[in-house]
Parts: C-alpha cells; structure tokens; sequence
C-alpha cells in the first residue's frame, strides 16, 4: 500500500519533469502518435558509398581466400571481436536496404558522368529508376534477404554459410547495377592461366 500512495505521488512530478523537458511551446508527444515523414538527406550514390559498400566489404573481407606468390591465406573470423565485426557490417547492410527503399531519394546529390563505357550518367539512372522503382526496391529487399542470412551465418559461427551469404549479396549488388548503373557493359575476356598480366586469385564472395 504505501508503494502505491509513493507513486501516486510522484506522477505528478514526472508528468512535471517531462513537460519541463519539452522544447517551449510544444507538447509532448501522445501515444500512438504517427511517426514525421521519412524524408531522405543523402543520395543512392552517397548511401552506396557510405554505408552499403562498406559493409559489404565487411561481410564479404571477413572469410575469405587469398592466393599470393608465398601461397594460400585462409582467413575468417576467430574471435568474438572478429564475429562481431562482421556482425555490425551485416546489420549496417540490412538496415541500408531500408533507406535505399525510401522514396524521394535522388540518385546523385549532384549529377556526374558515366564512369566507364557501357555505363550511364546520373541523369539517364535517374530515369530508370523513376520508371521502375518497383524493380529498385526489390532489389534491396533481396539485399536485405542476403544480409540476413549473413547475420544468421555469423551467429552461427558458420564461415562457409557466411561465404554463401556473401556470394548472395555480391550477386544481387551486381543484378541492381547491370539494371540500373551500367545496363550496356561490355565486360573483357579475363587473361588466361600462363598471361603474365593475370592477376593473383582472392575470393571470399562466392567460394568458388
């Protein structure tokens, strides 16, 4: 009982304190109050460069095959401070799939040119995706598919469901990019085994 009469009488105060911490003549917000707009501030190409390429090299550095002169490195996380960093980039590659799906979000903060042949400028992207957004957002949902089975791999401790899951996201990263950034790519012949100019072998996104 007297825990009861001590909390009647302290609501009043925190029903005080939280309106005190209001910003002046505003009111605190009700329950069930609809969320403000989600509106974006960063480009897809910002967001590509900040957040989804990042992580995705996370995910993809954190086991993989490295083929040098001196041999094969095998590398893959081993402690709890490597899983858990291949953790935080999956989670951030998730989560970015829910502000690539936002609408509104322009494709350059500013236009730029095509980067190589068969590519296109910010102006003929945006054109795309205006026309088919439906495709875009797929697109990211089936990146944020991806990294989820990469968090379910991490968990689990499971490099080669992680390698998977990495082959996973680099094959919907290029699905969006043959769609939507460069459609008319012309992709060369890769130097064959005895050419000196083959370059040494890393792999990790697909196992192969």
């Amino acid at each position: 009982m007297r825990s009861t009469v001590q909390l009647a009488r302290c609501l009043p105060l925190i029903a005080g304190a939280l309106c005190a911490c209001a910003p002046h003549g505003t009111a605190p917000p009700t329950a069930g109050a609809t969320p403000a707009t989600q509106r974006p501030i960063a480009s897809v190409q910002e967001l590509m460069q900040a957040e989804v390429d990042t992580s995705a090299d996370g995910v993809w550095n954190a086991v993989e095959t490295v083929v040098t002169k001196s041999g094969t490195e095998e590398h893959q996380p081993r402690t709890a401070e490597e899983w858990a960093a291949a953790r935080n980039a999956a989670i951030v590659l998730v989560e970015a799939g829910n502000l690539l799906a936002i609408d509104g979000r322009r494709v350059g903060a500013k236009e730029f040119p095509a980067e190589a042949n068969g590519a296109l400028d910010s102006v003929h992207i945006q054109r795309l995706l205006d026309a088919n957004r439906p495709a875009f957002n797929a697109f990211a949902a089936a990146l944020q598919a991806a990294g989820i089975r990469a968090i379910a791999a991490i968990d689990a401790k499971n490099p080669e469901a992680l390698v998977k899951a990495g082959g996973e996201i680099d094959e919907v990263c290029e699905a969006c990019h043959l769609t939507f950034w460069y459609p008319d790519q012309v992709i060369p012949a890769l130097p064959g085994d005895h050419d000196p100019n083959r370059p040494y072998r890393r792999e990790g996104r697909t196992g192969n």
